[in-house]
């Protein structure tokens, strides 16, 4: 079993056993604007990402699919991305307790994100993670032009604690007809 699978299998398992916190009470539901964001994403998406220079010039592009579909309920969605022979995974929900979405996400390389955002804005945020050369990384993304069939998401790092941002990357993302 490669890393990435050993890491998807743990946060998976992580995220069934915890199925008991995640359902809410009878009665109890989520918040409409919050239901609307994650039914919103369910669906198949073909995807450009661009990826910026420190000027804002686009320095290449890939292309690939991501795969929402509902995990548990209407309550946690799991996000497939393909992207070049590449596959990723995330978990997202809206949390009650904490009434903010939480997001947790395992890439290609077996690197593990754990990101939240409210309902105020489409942003959603990590905490600082200590990379590979010793810094701290902060990433964000902000989901903006949001449509029926299209939206898209920027991703921006900061190495400052969220001082300052760095946009790194914008995916264009178009619903396919399924």
């Amino acid at each position: 079993m490669t890393l990435f699978q050993q890491v998807s299998s743990l946060v998976a398992s992580i995220l069934l056993s915890s199925a008991c916190c995640l359902a809410q009470p009878a009665g109890s539901i989520i918040p409409m604007e919050a239901q609307k964001r994650l039914d919103h994403i369910i669906g198949n998406w073909s995807f450009r990402t661009d990826y910026l220079g420190q000027n804002g010039d686009v320095r290449r592009s890939v292309t690939g699919i991501e795969e929402a579909t509902y995990l548990i309920g209407k309550q946690v969605v799991e996000l497939t991305t393909r992207l070049s022979g590449a596959t990723s995974k995330g978990w997202l929900f809206y949390d009650l307790t904490q009434e903010r979405f939480q997001l947790t996400s395992v890439d290609a390389r077996g690197d593990l994100w754990i990101l939240s955002g409210g309902l105020e804005e489409y942003v959603i945020t990590s905490e600082p993670k200590k990379q590979r050369n010793g810094r701290e990384l902060t990433i964000r993304f902000t989901h903006r032009n949001i449509k029926e069939d299209s939206f898209e998401a920027v991703m921006e790092t900061s190495i400052d604690g969220g001082e300052s941002w760095w946009k790194r990357s914008i995916q264009y993302l178009k619903r396919e007809n399924n």
